[in-house]
């Protein structure tokens, strides 16, 4: 039973004439940021919280869609509404500045939804996406207690929260490109850092990045999130972390992390000036069950978030495979590669002789349908190596990283997929692109020592991974135990932190025992708190 005694004490209040826990979670519109979100509702759902899950109208579509597809379960206590965001319709950001404005402008119809809401019964917190400030600004208003939810990593959080430390150190913004080629380093369509543009700005990324409370010593500053490596101290992502995340997360009432303890517990400890109430309580895709017999079992649970329909052939497929024995390969839910890259990285996959599955959205090479040549080459790429290697458009990503014959996950490093390979004990190969995924890669591999990451070189302006350094590193992270020690280290280093996660959510780990702190500083702002009922 899932914390069970909480949840009697939950219901037994509401029997006594408190006010029932009524939580409202509204993730970022976005599949990895509706998955944590989820996550965490079913688990204030089984501590009897009732849960009002709110996305915006396209992927509550999509999702109620695929939870059909897929056979979820119905989640009890938990109502999935959906609001108005006359947002693009695609799930990539094909405008990045268009699509966060468009957010920021959401104030009214998240305060008229709160006004609905108040009209049948009382709200006790709104739990909203660390990014969605708009969330946050009609909560406030209405003297509902707000909760920040990260999640991504608290690292990376930590980096962003210290941007004007960085600028007021002179660590940022980068220094200019050159007048006769002012190509910016950071790629302003798909948000991912180009080779250094001079010397001088190779050097001011090497150097070590000193002033970041809680951060590893072996952090430079090429290894803070890319939006922050502008050239532009005006830029658009400057002045948003600025005006609206730095200000705003140590007004909320407190801020749950996707995070664990003996993970990242020395940024977490530094993070006093954040907010004063923090709360880790990850990994949230690990859940604490009591078995038959009474014994505890911790284990990774699907979240039922998905926006696609899952391709579940993969798993009959690696049920025909042998322990530890496939690479799998998936870039998340919005990266994105270039022909010339993906080429790499198919030709370095069938180089390496090992058996992969592949994750291949629709969406993911950037242009694809327009070069007729590449999907010939491409084509015969699969056919040559059929044998020993699936596509699939999508897969139940927690029943692939929990199946024996997985032996390493190639990942773009987004914080789901890193706690998610934390939690199934499986080692990375590292290829970050955008947002926090850099931050996560160092500590991937520089700090938890779980990964190997890929070496780039650079053509033609641009940084691509080439074929022979993807058969390289995935022959090592595949090597057999015993022939390669950094690899054996990585491999140990996985299944400690694994045991770790799992501690963590177990009863009285330290997520499990944050939880619980939280759901009591609720109860009590839930006491003294009246927000009106309606407007």
């Amino acid at each position: 039973m899932k914390i069970e005694h909480d949840k009697q004490v939950l219901e037994q209040e509401e029997d006594d004439g408190h006010k029932p826990l009524h939580a409202v979670v509204i993730p970022l519109p976005l599949q990895g940021h509706i998955t944590p979100a989820l996550q965490l509702a079913k688990k204030l759902a089984a501590l009897g919280f009732r849960v009002t899950f709110v996305n915006t109208r396209h992927n509550h579509d999509r999702l109620m869609q695929a939870r059909c597809k897929n056979s979820e379960p119905d989640d009890d206590h938990i109502e999935f509404v959906s609001v108005s965001d006359r947002l693009c319709e695609g799930h990539r950001l094909q405008d990045a500045v268009a699509f966060c404005n468009g957010l920021l402008e959401m104030g009214p119809v998240f305060e008229e939804l709160f006004q609905e809401l108040l009209q049948k019964s009382s709200i006790t917190c709104v739990i909203r996406d660390s990014r969605f400030s708009a969330v946050h600004y009609a909560g406030k208003k209405l003297g509902i207690p707000v909760v920040g939810l990260v999640t991504s990593s608290a690292i990376s959080t930590q980096c962003n929260y210290h941007l004007s430390t960085f600028l007021s150190t002179g660590i940022l913004p980068l220094p200019p490109p050159p007048a006769h080629d002012p190509t910016p380093s950071l790629d302003l369509v798909n948000l991912t850092l180009g080779p250094p543009r001079s010397d001088e700005e190779a050097a001011v990324r090497r150097a070590p990045l000193t002033c970041l409370p809680g951060g590893s010593p072996t952090m430079r500053v090429e290894d803070l999130p890319p939006v922050l490596l502008t050239h532009d101290i005006d830029s658009f992502w400057h002045r948003m972390f600025l005006e609206t995340q730095s200000p705003l997360l140590p007004e909320c009432d407190c801020v749950l992390y996707n995070s664990f303890h003996g993970l990242e517990g020395d940024v977490l400890d530094a993070m006093s000036g954040l907010n004063a109430n923090i709360f880790a309580v990850g990994p949230l895709i690990l859940s604490s069950t009591t078995t038959v017999a009474g014994v505890e079992d911790v284990g990774m649970a699907p979240a039922g978030s998905g926006l696609w329909e899952e391709d579940r052939v993969c798993l009959s497929w690696l049920d025909a495979r042998s322990s530890d024995s496939v690479l799998f390969v998936s870039f998340g839910s919005i990266a994105s590669m270039s022909l010339e890259q993906m080429q790499e990285f198919a030709c370095g996959l069938e180089m390496s002789g090992h058996a992969f599955l592949w994750v291949v959205r629709s969406d993911l090479i950037e242009d694809m349908c327009k070069d007729k040549e590449f999907e010939r080459i491409f084509s015969e790429f699969v056919v040559r190596t059929k044998d020993r290697a699936l596509l699939v458009p999508w897969v139940p990503q927690i029943a692939v990283l929990s199946h024996p014959s997985v032996a390493a996950f190639l990942t773009h490093c987004g914080w789901n997929s890193v706690t998610e390979s934390i939690s199934g004990g499986v080692p990375m190969l590292a290829w970050p692109r955008i947002a926090d995924q850099n931050t996560n890669c160092h500590y991937i591999t520089h700090v938890w020592k779980i990964g190997l990451r890929f070496e780039s070189q650079v053509r033609d302006g641009n940084a691509v991974v080439a074929k022979e350094e993807v058969a390289h590193k995935v022959k090592r992270i595949m090597a057999v135990e015993g022939s390669d020690m950094e690899v054996d280290a990585i491999r140990l280093n996985s299944r400690n932190f694994q045991e770790a996660a799992k501690k963590a959510v177990a009863k009285g780990g330290s997520s499990q025992r944050a939880l619980t702190a939280f759901v009591e500083l609720i109860q009590c702002k839930a006491k003294h708190s009246s927000p009106p009922q309606h407007c």
